[in-house]
């Protein structure tokens, strides 16, 4: 998938496959990240014969608030929903809250955490098949130094995830610092780069089992629901979306029909 000139906010796109001569197939691009800020891609997939469809949010879990809103509006188009994590505070808003006690510079630049209030819409049933704790901490005690800068801040090490990581550094550093080449994401590996990172036994140990549990309710979605109109709306991660795109696809068939591009921030 290729992005047109029109960078605005929920452009169209269309779903184009780069050549892949090693595979003899080719990448979809489900995010995209430049200097001016990152975007993420709505996905539309549909199979022959049934009319039921899934439409994928691969999310960013801070973001401008402007970025949830239009995914809770799309949502609202949809039968059920499928999202990550767990009922209650995200810990994505709780490691903003740890930011700006800890870190009280600011320079978030409207940057807020993911939220169910901010993305799901009331009265649509909502799947939520993800493992607890859906990111685990990363303990950093080992490393020379911090023990006793944690110790002046009043922070447990222990408790400390990559989550709280993100949030430090856009209190410090502002949103450029997200604009990493490593949140770009295609459904197969595009770089070699992106080919070592999702072939790390961290990667594996992380994704592996929420990726097999989120294929299992999609299944049984469409196993149970294929013959009705219906859209299906998936919440997760955009880590998690090529093994949506690829599952769906090898088990069913399902193919990527139509996407539309929105922004998920700028970096001004």
């Amino acid at each position: 998938m290729t992005a047109g000139a029109d960078s605005r906010p929920g452009a169209g796109v269309s779903i184009l496959r780069s050549g892949d001569s090693e595979r003899g197939a080719g990448a979809m691009q489900i995010t995209e990240v430049t200097g001016l800020g990152v975007r993420s891609a709505a996905i539309v997939v549909r199979r022959d014969g049934t009319p039921m469809r899934f439409l994928l949010f691969p999310m960013l879990h801070f973001a401008e608030p402007a970025f949830y809103a239009q995914v809770r509006r799309r949502l609202h188009g949809c039968a059920v929903i499928v999202s990550e994590g767990t009922a209650g505070p995200t810990l994505q808003s709780n490691a903003m809250d740890f930011a700006d006690r800890h870190f009280p510079w600011r320079r978030q630049h409207g940057i807020v955490g993911q939220t169910d209030e901010a993305v799901l819409p009331e009265g649509i049933p909502v799947i939520r098949p993800d493992v607890p704790p859906a990111e685990p901490a990363l303990d950093l005690r080992g490393i020379p130094g911090l023990a006793r800068t944690a110790e002046w801040l009043g922070l447990n090490l222990a408790l400390v995830t990559n989550a709280h990581l993100i949030s430090t550094a856009l209190a410090v550093a502002g949103p450029r610092v997200l604009c990493d080449k490593d949140l770009e994401i295609h459904d197969f590996p595009f770089t070699a780069r992106e080919e070592f990172l999702a072939d790390t036994a961290v990667s594996h140990a992380l994704m592996d089992t929420r990726d097999g549990k989120l294929l299992e309710a999609l299944a049984r979605l469409h196993e149970e629901r294929a013959l009705e109109p219906i859209t299906v709306g998936v919440v997760y991660g955009a880590a998690h979306m090529p093994a949506v795109s690829n599952g769906l696809a090898d088990r069913y068939g399902y193919r990527p029909r139509s996407a539309e591009w929105m922004t998920v921030f700028t970096a001004d």
